[in-house]
């Protein structure tokens, strides 16, 4: 059975309750607990899964690691002992979600800055990690890449310092090319199709956690751009988190 995804609706859910629908024992030692719904974040789209507990009365499930399968179901790896059928209270971990969902966010208005400033480049792939965060594009460098770093950089910090409130919308991936800027042709079909509106002209189809305004990202900084076969890499860092 899928599982409910009640972060795609909720820029804050970190708390939820749920019913326990499967319980199986791994060849690691660990146990895969399924529900029927759930607020936490499996990895995905360059970012982190969340970590947390699983209660049922006064039994705890330690979430180590969360999975997202092919058929929408959310594999919760840890350790503890729950029931199927066990009505359960998640706990996410605030701290590790809010880092994640930053340097996540970050990553976008990274992609904001590059079209606000024109530079001909098609977004690629990301990695939004406190260990490696970074956005690559299709397309080289127009410039010296210092001057191009530079120019990035105080446009993102001017995108922070605007402020936002983003909106969450869901749509057929064939209305999303009115709202974004680009549409992967690879847009996964194990959730629903969402997009998350930065402003009104500047949507991204994404089902990871985003922050609502993005003054809360903090101060973003621009690492390194460099561009090698026709791939530009925009790394980046956020104070704080990198």
């Amino acid at each position: 059975m899928a599982t409910e995804l009640l972060y795609l609706d909720d820029f804050n859910v970190l708390t939820a309750s749920a019913t326990v629908t499967a319980v199986t024992a791994l060849d690691d030692g660990r146990t895969d607990i399924e529900l029927d719904r759930t607020c936490f974040y499996p990895r995905g789209g360059g970012q982190d899964w969340d970590t947390g507990t699983i209660r049922a009365g006064d039994d705890a499930f330690t979430v180590q690691e969360v999975r997202l399968d092919e058929h929408q179901v959310v594999h919760h790896l840890g350790e503890g002992n729950l029931s199927v059928g066990a009505a359960v209270v998640l706990e996410v971990d605030a701290e590790r979600r809010a880092v994640n969902t930053r340097l996540h966010s970050a990553g976008h208005i990274v992609d904001l800055a590059v079209e606000r400033l024109g530079l001909p480049w098609m977004p690629g792939k990301g990695a939004h990690y406190p260990h490696m965060s970074f956005v690559e594009y299709n397309g080289e460098l127009p410039g010296d890449a210092e001057e191009i770093r530079q120019r990035v950089e105080q446009e993102v910090a001017a995108v922070i310092a605007e402020g936002s409130r983003n909106e969450i919308r869901f749509m057929p991936v064939a209305e999303m090319g009115d709202y974004c800027r680009h549409v992967p042709d690879n847009i996964p079909t194990n959730k629903p199709a969402r997009i998350v509106l930065y402003n009104a002209d500047f949507g991204v189809p994404c089902g990871g956690t985003h922050v609502q305004d993005v003054a809360e990202v903090g101060k973003l900084n621009i690492t390194k751009v460099r561009s090698k076969k026709g791939i530009t890499k925009v790394s980046y860092a956020v104070d704080g988190l990198n």
